[in-house]
Order: structure tokens, then C-alpha cells, then sequence
């Protein structure tokens, strides 16, 4: 048992430490590409503004990839089922959907939350866990990890086009003034051939990753959740931005501010055959905010984690 123990420690040591080699492999990338932009002596006035929306590219994506690796993903404070939804569930006959024990944490498990074996936790709406930020993505930090993935995209979209500009200046009009530090530098034409190639890789590698994070969003669901073919309550596409990217005005989900969110541990997923038919959902059973008879549960609605419960 115990060499099992010290195995599983040694295995998440190992990962953690890959984790954050990705990380410095991420920000020399990032920073390298950006220096490559500026081995030129002269830039068109459209490279030169390029490169200006690169440098503004790159401080927004940062602050998003900070907080993605630092803010809590979503641990699950609720420790055992609420009471009030106890009881209303009772009368309902649908505990079985809310009885859930994690076999790891020995605690309460909400039907979106999952425990992850890196962070030993259960994450509510666990998407994954994410070894190029070295932390789970959950509910309190997709809308970071979104915005990372949709600014470092912006990013390197305008680096690889100051690039193929500066290439097609130099061999199709013969511009070569426009190179004369590169050619006084032996590694200097290499630098932009290589960060071409970096660029055009992983253009495709985060825009796949980006239209996953859309298509979970439309569906309301994560990717593990995907992968089970199970869905949450089936909305417009705007109402379901509001529970991953915060209900505020829309400006606010492009910049990476605190979300506002409201997780409620009452939402259930549903097979697909179920969303097919056009099913009433539960949620709109056991609660109604606007309904004042209807139960409402404020102990487990849980707004940004300012509330917690024990």
C-alpha cells in the first residue's frame, strides 16, 4: 500500500514538473516570437501596427494565463448535500440524482462536479486538467483560460503575418534593405524560418483547442462531459456564455476580470436522448427564482465563492 502511495506521489511529482516546463517552454516561445519582430531595420506602417496589436496581444494573454494557473478552478466547498435540498428532493423522489460520495475526497459530489487525480479535488464543471497551465479548468477559471486561447491565437496570427510580409518583401519585391541586420546576424534568417514553422503549428494547435472551448459552451457542457455524451439544461448560446463567462455586459467577458457567477449544485447533465425529446428539466422542477413558492436553494448557490459553506 504503501509503494503504491510513494509510486502515485512520484508520478504526480513527475507531472507537476512537467507542467511547469510547459509553462517556460510556453513564455520563451511567446517572448522569442515577439523579438523576432524586431530584427528588422525598417517595418511597413501595416507590420509596424501589427506588431504594436502583438505587444497589446501579449499583455492581455499573459494576465489571462496567470490567472488561469493560479485561480481555483472550482474546488467543491459544499462538503455534504444541503439540507433544504434534501428535504425538497425527498418529496420530489429525486435523491437519487444528489447522492453522489467521491470514493477520493469521502465527500459530497455534485452531479457536474468530477475529482480530478492531479489536484486530488473534485472541480464543479471540471472541463480538464490542463498541463500547458499546470492547473485544472473548472468553473471559476474557464472564462481565463478562454480568453488566453483567443488572445494568444490574435497574437500569433499577427507575429506570423509580419513575418510572411517581411518574406515576400524580401523575394518577390527585393526589399533587402528591410533585411540588413538580418544578414549581419548568421542566425537571424534562421530565427524567422524556425518561428514561421512554431507559428504555423500552433495556429491550427490553439484554434482546435479554441473551437472545443466554443462547442462546449454552446452545449453546456465540459469536455468530459462530452466525452460521456451527457449535456446541461439546453439554452441559447448567449445564456449559457453568461454561466461560463460571467452574467455581466458583454465587454466584460473579452477582458480577464473576475467573473460573476452564480454555480449552482442543483444543475444535473442529461443523456442525449433525453435533450432530443425535448425534456423538462429538473431544474425547472425543484427551482424558480422567480416563482416565490418555489424552492429556492440560496445556501448552495454560490455567487463567486464569497459565500461558502461548510
Amino acid at each position: 500500500m504503501f509503494s503504491e502511495q510513494n509510486h502515485d506521489e512520484r508520478q504526480k511529482i513527475k507531472k507537476n514538473y512537467l507542467g511547469i516546463g510547459l509553462i517556460i517552454f510556453v513564455q520563451i516561445l511567446i517572448i522569442w516570437g515577439l523579438y523576432t519582430t524586431f530584427i528588422y531595420n525598417n517595418l511597413r506602417e501595416l507590420q509596424n501596427n501589427l506588431r504594436n496589436l502583438a505587444i497589446l496581444f501579449w499583455i492581455i494573454s499573459e494576465i489571462c494565463y496567470i490567472r488561469t494557473q493560479f485561480s481555483d478552478p472550482g474546488e467543491v466547498q459544499q462538503k455534504i448535500v444541503p439540507l433544504k435540498l434534501l428535504h425538497a428532493l425527498k418529496d420530489l423522489q429525486l435523491l437519487q440524482f444528489y447522492q453522489n460520495v467521491c470514493d477520493k475526497c469521502n465527500s459530497w459530489k455534485p452531479p457536474r462536479a468530477h475529482h480530478c487525480k492531479r489536484c486530488n479535488k473534485c472541480i464543479y464543471k471540471m472541463d480538464h486538467h490542463c498541463e500547458w497551465t499546470n492547473n485544472c479548468i473548472g468553473a471559476l477559471n474557464q472564462k481565463y483560460f478562454v480568453l488566453f486561447l483567443l488572445y494568444v491565437f490574435c497574437y500569433i496570427l499577427a507575429i506570423f503575418i509580419i513575418h510572411i510580409i517581411g518574406i515576400y518583401d524580401y523575394y518577390v519585391t527585393n526589399q533587402q534593405h528591410m533585411w540588413n541586420s538580418l544578414t549581419n546576424q548568421n542566425f537571424g534568417i534562421f530565427q524567422v524560418l524556425l518561428i514561421i514553422i512554431f507559428c504555423t503549428f500552433f495556429l491550427f494547435f490553439v484554434i482546435s483547442m479554441l473551437w472545443d472551448q466554443i462547442q462546449v459552451i454552446r452545449d453546456n457542457q465540459t469536455v468530459i462531459e462530452s466525452l460521456q455524451g451527457k449535456f446541461g439544461r439546453q439554452q441559447s448560446f448567449f445564456e449559457n456564455m453568461k454561466q461560463f463567462m460571467g452574467d455581466e455586459k458583454w465587454y466584460y467577458q473579452l477582458i480577464p476580470t473576475t467573473p460573476i457567477l452564480k454555480l449552482n449544485y442543483a444543475e444535473i447533465v442529461y443523456g442525449e436522448s433525453l435533450v432530443n425529446m425535448g425534456t423538462s428539466y429538473l431544474e425547472d422542477i425543484i427551482y424558480d427564482e422567480k416563482n416565490p413558492k418555489s424552492v429556492y436553494f440560496a445556501e448552495f448557490m454560490i455567487d463567486n465563492y464569497k459565500k461558502k459553506v461548510s
